[in-house]
């Protein structure tokens, strides 16, 4: 690598007796490398360039043939550059121009959800001022997130990223849910999980199920109800568990057949006396020596391997025991499952036996409010007073105006018994 950054010539020596002209080189302090041996009469050899001089003197007057086969290293590249000085000019303009054509912007890709425009957002970019051909450092990210947000409600956010000459800008779209339910207090009460209706406290909203009733998870229970004064909903619900385990063990037990292979380590390299095993199943008992004189330990170590030939034995296990053990899992798990403020009502117990396994089954039936607030939009909401306002069949629809209520209306009711009174006086 050297010799590259200095340079170097790749020279061939023809004559005889070069074995002479070469002791004559060193001799001289000429440096000479990389010596090969063409034919019985000719080498290849490098020399530095820096001495190439001192080589010249000592080949003057010699009978030899000398040719430079090659000139390699840093300093005839950068020659020959020299020399070419259109293509550096070239090469420094084109480097000039690219460093400049970097600094603009040369295409915008945008991405948008569904509900947003691509093109109208296009369209108020270039209004903002981003634009292909536009300086990447007049560009103004605030400011063109503000103006794009102003322009479109749904947008919630407007990401620009600049990476080289292209623009990268993302909307993200506003969340319905935050704009619907937050404008609403009305909502929908829904089944939470599945159960028996026990009792309904509809403190708000329309009662839709009777006690008795099975419902399933996401049924409407009470609709139209406020979330100021959140409806009860009791329902009988049921928890199982099942734990399932093996009632035989196999362990595996040695039948007092055994051999032994022994491995000599010494400074890294391992020897095996190696010895025919022919157990179907075994283990293996590692055991290593160390062979030590006071503080210094020998590089030899020793280690014996035991195998111990061994059979799968089946034991049976107690299964009043397991049983027990299986409760006490399911139990555990469903303290874990059931909701603090669930009322335990009811717990069973079963299992079943299945070849080998022994499930055991834990039900527990409990009480709890199984009510869920649904939010409604705005316009959900508005469809439902509508829905709830307009008269059935045969009936009259009742006026906002009160003046133009119907006689029995409450208030009249109560005026009409006041004024009865006032005559029995």
């Amino acid at each position: 690598m050297i010799s590259y950054i200095r340079g170097y010539y790749i020279i061939t020596v023809e004559g005889i007796g070069i074995e002479r002209f070469l002791n004559h080189l060193i001799k001289n302090n000429i440096r000479v490398y990389n010596v090969k041996r063409v034919s019985n009469s000719k080498i290849e050899l490098n020399i530095e360039k820096r001495d190439m001089r001192d080589f010249k003197r000592a080949y003057r007057g010699s009978n030899f043939d000398v040719k430079v086969k090659q000139k390699t290293g840093i300093p005839f590249i950068l020659k020959r550059i020299y020399k070419l000085k259109g293509m550096w000019i070239c090469a420094l303009v084109s480097l000039t121009l690219l460093m400049l054509t970097s600094q603009f912007i040369t295409d915008i890709y945008i991405q948008v959800p569904e509900g947003i425009k691509k093109e109208a957002i296009r369209k108020e970019l270039y209004n903002a001022g981003l634009k292909p051909g536009v300086y990447k450092k007049n560009i103004d990210r605030k400011e063109i997130r503000d103006h794009i947000m102003l322009k479109f409600d749904e947008a919630a956010y407007v990401s620009i990223n600049v990476k080289g000459t292209n623009i990268f800008a993302t909307v993200t779209k506003k969340a319905e849910t935050l704009k619907s339910t937050e404008q609403s207090n009305y909502c929908n009460i829904i089944a939470e999980k599945n159960g028996i209706i026990e009792r309904v406290m509809p403190r708000s909203g329309n009662q839709i199920v009777n006690v008795g009733k099975i419902v399933q998870k996401g049924e409407v229970l009470v609709s139209g109800a406020n979330t100021k004064s959140v409806p009860e909903v009791w329902a009988s619900t049921f928890y199982e568990v099942s734990k399932s385990a093996n009632y035989e063990d196999i362990i595996k037990r040695k039948t007092g057949e055994k051999k032994r292979v022994y491995t000599m380590s010494f400074y890294g390299n391992k020897h095996t006396l190696r010895r025919n095993i022919k157990y179907k199943d075994y283990t293996i008992d590692n055991k290593e020596y160390k062979l030590s004189l006071g503080n210094y330990t020998f590089p030899l170590r020793i280690n014996i391997s035991t195998f111990n030939e061994v059979k799968d034995v089946k034991i049976k296990k107690d299964k009043e025991k397991l049983k027990r053990e299986l409760s006490e899992k399911s139990l555990k798990e469903l303290e874990y499952i059931m909701p603090v403020s669930a009322r335990v009502v009811n717990v069973e117990h079963d299992y079943k036996v299945n070849k080998n396994m022994l499930e055991y089954i834990v039900t527990v039936q409990t009480s709890e409010n199984i009510a869920q607030v649904d939010h409604l939009s705005k316009a959900e909401a508005q469809q439902l007073i509508n829905e709830q306002n307009t008269p059935k069949e045969g009936e009259e629809a009742i006026p906002q105006n009160p003046s133009k209520r119907p006689i029995n209306d409450i208030r009249n009711e109560f005026e009409n018994n006041k004024n009865d009174t006032d005559k029995k006086k």
